[in-house]
């Protein structure tokens, strides 16, 4: 007996109402949405529901004198069920071990083995994470403006909090292997623990600015303010095992000796002042200065501070005194060029300092556990703020009437000082190599857009337009302390996302083949024995030294690998399509990705199959692909398990036979509708509606799925941290398609 765990289908509700109304000195808007959707699983599912609330107004108290607030809150609810069989996230579990041979149930009604070391566990629903995280903002804010709305002071003030709960229980799973007796899954856990987060986030901002005309044709604006924000989270978390029942949900009714308390702390605050210079000369030569001097308490005294200045400069060429073009011809053009530095403090707000943890031994002294303090992890030698300089030229065209319009850039931004992690360290260094200020690197891209929009005819006129974007971008490391190149280290002049692999010359044909090949033992192995067969993986020998191996693993000596393929996103664009006739509207919006590789992983088990471990799924489109005497066309090698288990070491390490192009186009969304004739709406005193039909996600098309359409080819490459994925490798939540229908309604 089998039991499907996932759905066919599952639905999700969207709804959202707002009210907005404004006065001679007033107005406000207040909007609420509620959004629910069920998850993918039949048992214990994945359930996740949204509720969001805003509220916000302004009044004039005097001429001179606004005052707005905006309040908004949401409730975010998920229930992310889990396995306590082997752990991990459910879809790299999957993949692993959820075998579709293996019945869940036994004749008897109880779980198998099989089921509860996998999806039998949600089959039983009494494992899972809950979290409900809440999240409260306001901003405050005032505005006046004096002589004539040339002198203007403002500012505001915004608080956020956050607070997250979540709980969450592992408890045994029961199953049968003999006939009327139990064993379970899940004993070194069944446990509840209870985490609750805080997050206090102010910010404030006053800001001056100035602005006038000058003889008609000098525009001036000036801009400056301070800017300070603080963010303060606090955690306090307890675990226990020893649940006495199952449905326990206090936890004091957990009675085992694994007890852990967590805690947590950290503030961290951003001080700055901020200016802007605006000068434009009869709308035809465009100048604007920015600066910003900011402070993080993340970094050490002497390095906290930085200062970034930026300069942009626009020449509107359709407005000069030359220019004769007619505006039907040419409606805009524009040259621009700007040049300017942003500074990125992200990381975290104690790095420069010694951390020390105080933990409870395992070990019992003189009859009890002592408390102890381990040495804290080594110190960058400074750290500072990561800055990146960006060089940029652009032009806007727009001609025949504003009906086609283009927008180009090209730019070369160098970052410095950029926040990784140091060259790997020899094993005697005898700690984890600090992360800081180690590396600079050079990216130059470009990015266009297209528009087209137009109608034809006059007495209902069919309005239709085209929108297509598309940028690419490269980046090199320019810096980096790596004298021998270390090929699992970035040295100066790698390019990021670059795959180094053999290149593979076909299967071994013979035993003759083998013997005359170069020795692709003992480096490698293509099984537990070490011994090569007819049907083998042969790689090719780049180095001329009759064996496959990766020498020095550098630059210079990487043996017999090379760079076969990049794994960052190249030419990647978008086309919105978008039409309107009598009331009836169409619109739909394509991505995609035109250059990209993805090597799977030794973690692949989607792909790779049996390759990976021998007790895995086999892919359908495995079938008649795998070598044998009969069939030495195959895509794939003789099965051997375990042979896609290193990356360099077995059978199926990277290279270029396997090396998937994982470019793509996919429609992510096509809508159609109606618009009501306000005739028959006004029935219904509404003043305007319309009813729609939505997809997502539909179609899509890669050359991976010439290979495999087992995988979803966003998802080789993306992850989901928030369901326990690996990274990539299909090891994540699925894309979904979905269909929807709505009604909007004005009032």
């Amino acid at each position: 007996m089998s039991v499907s765990s996932d759905k066919k289908s599952n639905g999700s509700t969207d709804n959202n109402i707002s009210i907005a109304g404004s006065g001679e000195y007033s107005s406000f808007l207040v909007s609420a949405r509620y959004n629910q959707q069920d998850g993918l699983f039949r048992y214990n599912s994945d359930d996740y529901d949204m509720n969001n609330f805003r509220a916000k107004g302004s009044i004039q108290l005097f001429p001179w004198l606004r005052v707005d607030n905006n309040a908004d809150y949401s409730l975010m609810s998920y229930h992310n069920p889990i396995n306590v069989g082997e752990g991990g996230g459910i879809w790299r579990n999957l993949a692993d071990e959820g075998h579709p041979s293996a019945t869940m149930l036994n004749p008897d009604g109880s779980i198998t083995f099989a089921g509860a070391y996998t999806v039998g566990d949600f089959y039983y629903g009494k494992n899972g994470i809950d979290t409900k995280k809440q999240i409260f903002r306001n901003t405050t804010g005032i505005a006046t403006n004096f002589f004539d709305n040339k002198l203007r002071i403002n500012g505001d003030f915004t608080f956020r909090n956050t607070n997250e709960n979540i709980e969450q229980k592992r408890v045994q799973v029961p199953y049968s292997t003999v006939a009327g007796e139990t064993a379970y899954v899940g004993t070194a856990t069944n446990d509840l623990m209870f985490d609750k987060r805080e997050t206090k986030y102010i910010a404030t901002n006053i800001y001056g600015e100035y602005e006038n005309l000058f003889l008609d044709k000098h525009s001036v604006k000036i801009l400056a303010g301070l800017n300070y924000e603080q963010s303060t989270y606090q955690r306090l978390a307890a675990q226990r095992n020893g649940l006495i029942f199952e449905d326990a949900t206090d936890i004091n009714l957990a009675l085992g000796q694994a007890i852990t308390p967590t805690g947590g702390y950290e503030r961290w605050n951003i001080l700055g002042g901020f200016s802007r210079l605006n000068y434009s000369f009869e709308d035809r030569y465009l100048l604007e200065v920015n600066a910003r001097y900011d402070g993080s308490s993340k970094f050490p005294s002497n390095q906290r501070f930085g200062f970034f200045p930026s300069v942009s400069a626009g020449w509107r060429i359709n407005n000069e005194s030359f220019w004769h073009v007619s505006p039907d011809v040419v409606s805009d053009l524009k040259l621009r060029a700007s040049y300017g530095s942003l500074g990125n403090g992200n990381i975290g707000s104690y790095m420069f300092q010694e951390n020390f943890v105080i933990s409870q031994s395992s070990l019992i002294l003189g009859g009890v556990r002592p408390q102890r303090t381990s040495r804290p992890s080594v110190l960058p030698e400074g750290l500072t703020w990561e800055k990146a300089t960006t060089a940029n030229l652009g032009l806007d065209l727009s001609i025949l009437s504003n009906r086609l319009s283009f927008t180009g850039d090209a730019y070369i931004r160098n970052t410095t000082d950029m926040f990784t992690v140091g060259l790997t360290a020899p094993a005697v260094f005898g700690a984890t190599v600090p992360k800081g200020n180690y590396a600079d690197l050079r990216t130059t891209g470009w990015e266009l857009s297209i528009n087209w929009q137009d109608k034809i005819g006059t007495n209902k006129p069919f309005g239709y337009n085209m929108r297509v974007t598309l940028a690419d971008n490269k980046s090199k490391i320019t810096k980096y302390n790596n004298p021998n190149k270390l090929i699992t280290d970035y040295y100066v002049g790698q390019t990021i996302g670059e795959i180094w692999g053999y290149e593979t010359e076909g299967f071994f044909i013979d035993q003759d083949d083998i013997d005359s090949h170069a020795k692709q033992s003992p480096f490698m192995r293509a099984s537990p024995t070490g011994i090569w067969y007819p049907g083998d993986i042969k790689l090719r020998d780049l180095n001329g030294d009759d064996f496959i191996n990766i020498g020095q693993n550098t630059v210079d000596d990487p043996g017999d690998r090379k760079i076969i393929g990049n794994s960052a996103p190249r030419y990647t664009y978008g086309i919105t399509l978008g039409a309107d006739w009598n009331g009836f509207f169409f619109s739909t919006f394509f991505q995609g990705v035109g250059k990209q590789q993805w090597y799977p992983s030794t973690e692949a088990g989607f792909f790779w199959g049996q390759y990976n471990r021998p007790y895995n799924n086999i892919p359908a489109w495995h079938i008649g692909n795998m070598w044998t005497p009969e069939n030495t066309d195959a895509y794939l090698p003789r099965l051997v398990g375990r042979a896609a288990s290193s990356s360099t070491a077995r059978e199926l390490a990277v290279q270029t036979k396997y090396l998937q192009n994982v470019a793509y186009i996919r429609m992510k969304n096509i809508q159609l509708g109606y618009n009501i004739p306000h005739t028959l709406v006004s029935k219904i005193k509404a003043s305007s509606a319309r009813v729609y039909l939505s997809g997502e996600n539909l179609w899509s098309y890669s050359p991976l799925y010439k290979i495999s359409k087992t995988l979803d080819v966003e998802n080789t490459v993306a992850s989901d941290a928030t369901t326990g994925g690996t990274f990539g490798d299909g090891n994540n939540y699925p894309m979904l398609r979905s269909f929807s229908f709505g009604i909007s309604l004005s009032y």
